[in-house]
This record gives C-alpha cells, structure tokens and sequence, in this order.
C-alpha cells in the first residue's frame, strides 16, 4: 500500500476554506445587522405612531369635558375601545369597535389603574366562532393600550383607557421577518459562492510565492549537494596523502572542517526533504511490520553514541506490537527523537524509551533527564529552523529541522506529536499514531 501526503494542497485547501468562512460570516453579519436596524426602525416608527394616537384620544376634550369617540361601525384598525373606569371597577363612559368583546377588554384592564400617563401592548384571545363569516372579527388580537388617571366632574378617581388593535403591524412585522430570512438565506448560498472565489483569487499570489519558494529550496539543495560531497571527498584525500605530516593544529582545523560539511550535509539533505514534502512527491509505504523487533535493531547504532556519553538508555516495550507505517520514515523518527534527546542530556543521564499499545492507537515515548525547554519555546519547536539555544544547537551540529521533520513524519501516518518539558528536568516526546491508516 503507497500513501502520498499532499501537504501543500491541503494547506492551501484549508486556508481558503478559513478564508470563505470569515468572508461569509463577515457579510452575513453585516446583513443580519441590516435587518435589525431595519427592524428596529419599524417597531419604533409604528410605536411612535401609536402612542401619538392613544395620547391624542385619552387626552381629547370638549368645551373642558372629556370626548367620548364613538367607535360604533368604525374599523377595528381604528381605535378598538373606549372606557371611562372608575376605581371600584363601574364602567362610567364606554364604546367598542366590537361590543361582543367588551368582557374581554374589560378583565385585561381591571387591576390596572395607573397613578400617570402609562401604555402597555395586551395580547386579547377570542373564544373562536365555528362559522367562517365570524372568523375575521373573533381573531385573536395585539393591543396598544393607552391609560391615565382621570377625576370626574362629581370628584370620583377614574382611569380612561384607549386601545388601538395592532395585529396589522405585527402581521407585517411578521412577513418582514420571514422575507428577511428569506433574504438571508439567498444571501448566504450567494456569500459562500462570493466568499469562495475571493478567497480562491486572493490565494494566487500566496500559492505562487509559496511554490517559488519551495522551488528555491529544492533547487539550492540539489545545487549544494554537489560541492559538498566533493569537499568531503577531497578532506578525506589531503588526510590520506598528507595525514601523516599533519600537525596538531593542522588536524583539529582538518576535524572542524570535517565536522562542519556534514552538518552542512545534513542540512541540505533535510532541506530536501522539506522541500519534498512539500510539494508533495514523497511517498509512504504504509506496510504492517513488528515495531517492537525493529526498534531493537535500531537502538544498536544509538547505544554506540549513548556510551560514548555515559547516557543510559532503558526500554520499556512489549514482546511484539504490529504497526502499520512507513517502516523507514518511522526509523527516521526513532533517530531524530533519540538523537535529540542524547543532544541535550548531560553526562551520565538517562534517556527512556517507552511504547504503550492502546485499543486504536500506539504510543511512543523519548524521555530524557536533559537541560528541558522553556515553556514559552514548547509551542515553537516544532517550526523549521527553530532553535531554543541557538548556540549550543549549532555546537551540537542542529539547523532546527530534525523536530520539524519528525512532525511532518507523524502527521504523514495521521498522528500527533506532543512535548512536555520542565526546564532542567528533562523533556518527554508523545508520539501517537493510530493502527488503522486506510
């Protein structure tokens, strides 16, 4: 089974997805408070309008007295009643657009005798007629009722109230609705459409930097391998023919430069690699194989290193465990986490190897008793190039790409990989992968 990780096309798949969905959520936002304002505006003009009308009636008169409409044979859409109430509950003055309802008006205003000027919206259910000609006049209704205290001409407390029927502008209010959902619903299939091709146009400069660049580094790489290879080859011909006349100083320059062309080796040779990955040409091998047996094999060459240093190395592992991967990029991961590990783990350390086998996934450990990371450096590390002590990591021959190609490798097998560190502790690398890599 061949797997190949495309990485830059689902960067750039990712990233404009991310693009469309901002670009939508902005211009749905900008809708969605269009029609709150437009809303608004309604509700507000209506109210106004409304409270005008109901102030005018409570507070209309007559050569002093108060004016008494006559709401017989009037629309509903007028005024919808009339009452003159006195405190103990006497209906004093009344008229009704529609006098079948009058109990029913007055049981909403009974206990409401305000001290001042006082409105309120009240929402009137009529017992409904099973004749069709009635249904228009017994609908249930939304009034604006308008009150304020009165004293009649006798001296008694009194309270008048006037009603406007406002279901006509909650009808509206309501078709509104609906046809701004409708609006916003056109507007988001037309937003993800707009959204998506501005975040495809705005992706075209960024993808062809991003291929250019990637088409530096493989370039550079290639170009660099060559001279490098022959100034190795060409160290290892003066020590050969003039090894023997060598000085003390003449050697030590001799291993510096030795020293110095391999690490710059290595690093072209990751750089590559990168550059590979990125442009997506590596492919993964994704076989099943033992872990537990080849780790075994791949230790024999680290221990080497390891004694070297006086680090111990223990295992923790069961007898078997079949894995499915790319046997040799899993390899490349083991020796990047170990080799980082051995890098920063003072003399006489130890550097723990762990795999636990869980029900979907395998877990791999490196744990080490080194200098640690900073916590501010832990959620870096992973990036190209990056290193925590810049010095030490070049004395120690790293460019900052190892980690950065260990992550590549496990997300490649659909993994993750984590680090938890105490500065001057020790570091713990989490490598987990999942058995199933369909």
């Amino acid at each position: 089974m061949t797997r190949e990780r495309v990485k830059q096309g689902d960067l750039f798949v990712k990233t404009r997805r991310k693009l469309t969905v901002t670009y939508t959520w902005l211009i749905i936002l900008f809708l969605v408070i269009f029609s709150l304002i437009v809303s608004v505006f309604f509700v507000g003009m209506a109210y106004r309008e409304q409270r005008q009308t109901l102030h005018s009636t409570i507070y209309a008169s007559d050569n002093g007295s108060v004016e008494i409409p006559d709401l017989t044979g009037t629309s509903v859409e007028d005024l919808y009643f009339y009452y003159i109430v006195d405190h103990q509950g006497n209906v004093l003055s009344r008229s009704e657009a529609i006098p079948q309802n009058a109990d029913l008006n007055l049981e909403k205003i009974e206990a409401w005798h305000p001290n001042r000027e006082s409105y309120r919206l009240v929402w009137l259910d009529v017992p409904h007629s099973h004749h069709e000609w009635k249904r228009t006049m017994e609908r249930d209704r939304l009034l604006y009722i308008g009150a304020r205290p009165y004293v009649t001409q006798d001296g008694k407390e009194a309270t008048i109230y006037a009603a406007k029927d406002v279901t006509f502008y909650l009808d509206v209010y309501q078709d509104l609705l609906v046809i701004l959902l409708c609006i916003l619903a056109l507007f988001l299939i037309a937003s993800i459409w707009l959204s998506y091709s501005m975040s495809k146009k705005a992706m075209i400069p960024i993808q062809q930097s991003y291929r250019q660049q990637q088409q530096f580094l493989a370039d550079a790489s290639h170009e660099l391998r060559t001279p490098l290879s022959i100034m190795n080859t060409s160290l290892d011909v003066i020590e050969i023919e003039n090894g023997e006349d060598f000085t003390s100083y003449t050697k030590e320059v001799m291993s510096d430069m030795r020293e110095e062309v391999g690490r710059m080796s290595r690093m072209v040779q990751h750089l590559l690699l990168l550059a590979r990955s990125d442009s997506g040409t590596v492919q993964f091998d994704m076989l099943p194989f033992d872990l537990v047996s080849k780790i075994g094999q791949w230790l024999i060459a680290i221990e080497a290193v390891a004694q070297n240093r006086k680090i111990n190395i223990s295992v923790q592992m069961p007898e078997e465990l079949e894995v499915v991967g790319d046997m040799e990029r899993i390899k490349q991961l083991v020796y990047i986490l170990l080799d980082n590990a051995i890098k920063f783990t003072p003399d006489n350390g130890t550097v723990e190897i762990t795999i636990v086998p869980h029900v979907k996934q395998w877990c791999l450990m490196v744990k080490d008793t080194g200098i640690g990371i900073p916590e501010e450096d832990q959620g870096r590390i992973f990036d190209r190039f990056y290193r925590v002590e810049k010095h030490r990591s070049r004395d120690e021959g790293s460019a900052g790409l190892g980690l950065s190609i260990a992550k590549w490798i496990v997300e490649a097998h659909q993994g993750s990989i984590e680090v938890e560190s105490v500065l001057n502790e020790g570091s713990t690398f989490i490598v987990k992968i999942p058995y199933d890599l369909l």
